[in-house]
């Protein structure tokens, strides 16, 4: 008959209770790790970029929107500039414009950047920017006509 020494499983000084107690330690910290991880993540969702689009949709129509019949909007007041100045974009005139759609813009989306142009009568001059468009991923573009003008606002 062969004998077998079991001398592992005479744990006289402790050692596997306490390795069972750091293996049971470490099995809980990782599960609460995980937990806690789990709880703090965040997908990026198709939500997030429709929010950018509904902002730049939103600030157009806002700047096409009269307060009361009497009123212009803000796009009224960039035409009624332009026009009186001929469509020339000297330096007033650029300034006049930028300031009724800079002032406008900064007010409405104040936490995001956004490039408005021209692009029927000016040939797509800018009008107003605020941040860099070229470093930007996310840009959510709506474009609205008034009379002979085609104004395209970008948000990023």
């Amino acid at each position: 008959m062969i004998t077998i020494k079991n001398t592992f499983f005479k744990d006289k000084k402790g050692f596997l209770s306490l390795l069972d107690g750091i293996l049971t330690i470490s099995i809980v910290l990782i599960a609460l790790l995980t937990f806690n991880v789990l709880l703090n993540f965040h997908a990026p969702s198709p939500y997030d970029d429709f929010i950018d689009s509904k902002i730049a949709n939103d600030a157009m129509e806002l700047m096409a929107l009269k307060i009361d019949e009497n009123a212009c909007s803000t796009l009224d007041s960039i035409v009624i500039v332009l026009k009186a100045n001929d469509n020339n974009l000297n330096y007033e005139t650029k300034e006049n414009i930028a300031n009724i759609a800079g002032d406008f813009l900064n007010k409405t989306i104040s936490h995001k950047n956004y490039l408005l142009v021209e692009n029927n009568v000016l040939n797509g001059e800018i009008i107003v920017s605020k941040g860099d468009i070229l470093s930007s991923s996310n840009i959510s573009t709506i474009t609205r006509n008034l009379g002979e003008y085609s104004f395209t606002l970008s948000v990023f």
